[in-house]
């Protein structure tokens, strides 16, 4: 800056100097608000106790300039640590609210019912009493244990109580009408089982009423367990009284997600077949027996599926979650006598009774549309079951594989129509079945000599091989098509399935030569074909490998492995084996793929060089 020749004041140099005082003004203001805050914050965490605050220097004053605005200064909230949830000490299950009172509450019905019992019982034993007297005395006992009950419910605090004299009422009066009935004989059965039916459904009405599931399950449970007691044992007087049981208490489900009751109500009644068909298949009793055993399988088993339908119809409570799966679950244990009830008849007619059940189960999960996911899967899953022990028991032990690798096949054939995952697990279930099936029957031995093979091998064992081929095919192709894989992988998985295809073929091959000739010359034939079908079979893989790069490592990997067993199995077991011209044709033929794909290998590396050279020159 030059001076100038005036000695006038310079207003350029009075207007800077305005600024930079301005500007030092600013500063200190600042400078004065921080330390202010700062001083603040040491003396909120410096002492609990409240003190004076010191008094702060205030800056000194400092012209402002007229379009600078002051800041407020700002207060800071005192830094408070943070404050972490404390967890409440967890309370023993003996202190939570209800416990105690439940337990006892639950083990005064057991009581209860057990003296109900030995009066009903060990009274008549002993001669204490008369009959009436013991039947009259249960019956009044009973209903005022659920007058009580009823008079409770009402009260502050009673639900647990009133709960726990209801059930054992209930329970008290159906154990006091089968005593009537199987003891005394008083009341006929049949009547017997109604007017049971009618004391449970009025049981499990108060239950809805009071919107309390213990109530049926103790009502159930308690006649259930003790019932035995008075019918001496299993009997199918006692299946009839269990079903009465499980019919009756149906209806508190409807609308309500009671999963519990559903099992409760169908265990018993499944039990008791299965021990009286089991018992009935062990010492042989009559033949009505047998034939009423399979009529109360097949209705408990209906009253299951009835039951599991319309409780998960569109709409219902128990369709989805938690509860539709206990349905579900029960609906399958209602149909485990129906299985298992085909060892007490014959082969013929368990194979009626099985293929119809599999046609009516089926047909109801391929069909019912609205119903959800998981009740179909059990309808399937029951219905391919029956299915299978439709096969076991209507064909002959040669047959059995056979049939059991062609239904394998349906399946896997409608899950690539229908791209259902679940269908296709049911016919991977049947093939892989089958295909233990098959190696029992064609063993590896068998293809050794030819006196195993005459005595193994047949024309069965073809059309079991036949099966096992399409099977292993249609199971590769499902697996494919259904996405099961990735496309990268699907080399692999074909090749996989190449060698057990190989396998097959072989077997049935070695098999129809022993069925058209005899044993030795079928033999030979049969092995010298296998032989050139393995070569063709590496042939094909390595051509294939040529003309697709993406697969061409698992094609030639696989070929190779292939024309390695096809030529150790052409020296080390047809050259010592085979004789005469058979053995002349397996060697002939095989040498002449082996020069075909050498030769197509030799054109194709040709071909390549050129093509890389001449890139190259460019």
């Amino acid at each position: 800056m030059t001076t100038p020749s005036s000695s006038a004041v310079d207003p350029r140099l009075v207007t800077a100097l305005s600024a930079e005082c301005d500007s030092i003004g600013r500063q200190l203001r600042h400078m004065g608000q921080n330390l202010s805050i700062l001083q603040a914050q040491l003396a909120s965490t410096a002492v609990p106790a409240p003190v004076a605050p010191a008094p702060v220097a205030s800056a000194p004053v400092v012209p402002v300039h007229p379009m600078q605005p002051v800041r407020p200064q700002q207060s800071v909230p005192a830094w408070q640590p943070p404050a972490y949830p404390v967890a409440a000490p967890r309370q023993p299950w003996w202190q939570r609210d209800g416990v105690i009172s439940r337990l006892l509450a639950a083990a005064g019905v057991a009581v209860t019912l057990i003296g109900v019992v030995m009066l009903l019982v060990l009274a008549a034993q002993a001669g204490f009493f008369g009959p009436p007297l013991r039947v009259l005395g249960g019956a009044l006992l009973s209903g005022a244990l659920v007058f009580a009950g009823v008079r409770v419910h009402g009260r502050p605090g009673g639900k647990v109580g009133a709960i726990a004299l209801a059930a054992t009422g209930f329970a008290g009066m159906y154990l006091d009408v089968v005593a009537a009935s199987v003891l005394y004989g008083w009341v006929a059965t049949p009547l017997a089982v109604v007017i049971a039916f009618g004391i449970a459904a009025a049981g499990v009405a108060l239950a809805v009423k009071w919107d309390s599931e213990s109530l049926a399950l103790m009502i159930v449970l308690g006649a259930a367990v003790l019932a035995p007691v008075l019918t001496s044992g299993i009997s199918l007087t006692l299946i009839g009284f269990l079903f009465a049981i499980q019919s009756a208490t149906f209806s508190a489900q409807l609308g309500r997600d009671w999963k519990y009751l559903g099992m409760a109500r169908t265990v018993p009644v499944v039990l008791a077949l299965l021990v009286a068909t089991a018992s009935e298949s062990i010492f042989n009793e009559s033949g009505n027996s047998s034939l009423q055993l399979v009529i109360s399988a097949v209705v408990v088993a209906g009253v299951g599926v009835g039951c599991a339908m319309a409780l998960q119809w569109t709409g219902s409570p128990s369709r989805d979650g938690v509860a539709g799966a206990w349905s579900t679950a029960t609906f399958v244990v209602s149909t485990l006598p129906l299985m298992s009830v085909g060892a007490v008849l014959g082969n013929t007619e368990s194979a009626v009774l099985y293929g119809i059940a599999a046609a009516l189960l089926l047909s109801a999960a391929a069909a019912a549309k609205p119903l959800p996911t998981q009740l179909r899967f059990g309808l399937g899953a029951t219905g391919a079951l029956a299915l299978l022990l439709c096969c076991l028991s209507g064909a002959s032990e040669s047959l059995v594989v056979p049939l059991v690798l062609t239904v394998g096949m349906i399946f896997l054939g409608v899950s690539l129509h229908a791209g259902s995952r679940f269908v296709f697990a049911l016919g991977t279930a049947f093939a892989a079945i089958g295909s233990i099936g098959y190696l029992t029957t064609v063993p590896p031995e068998a293809l050794t000599t030819a006196r195993a093979a005459s005595m193994q091998l047949g024309a069965i064992t073809a059309l079991s091989s036949l099966t096992a081929i399409g099977a292993l095919v249609m199971l590769v192709w499902a697996i494919h098509r259904l996405k099961l894989v990735a496309d990268t992988n699907a080399a692999v998985l074909w090749a996989a399935a190449g060698f057990g295809v190989l396998y097959a073929v072989t077997c049935a091959l070695v098999s129809s030569g022993v069925e058209i000739f005899d044993s030795a010359t079928g033999f030979v034939v049969g092995h010298s074909v296998a032989t050139i079908v393995w070569m063709l079979a590496a042939t094909s893989a390595l051509v294939l490998g040529l003309n697709n790069r993406q697969h061409a490592r698992v094609l030639l990997g696989a070929g190779l492995a292939l024309t390695s067993a096809a030529v150790a199995k052409l020296f080390l077991f047809d050259l010592a084996t085979l004789s005469g011209l058979v053995r002349s044709a397996a060697f002939l033929v095989v040498g002449l793929l082996l020069l075909l794909v050498g030769t197509r290998y030799a054109r194709a590396f040709a071909k390549q060089e050129q093509v890389s050279s001449a890139s190259g020159e460019r």
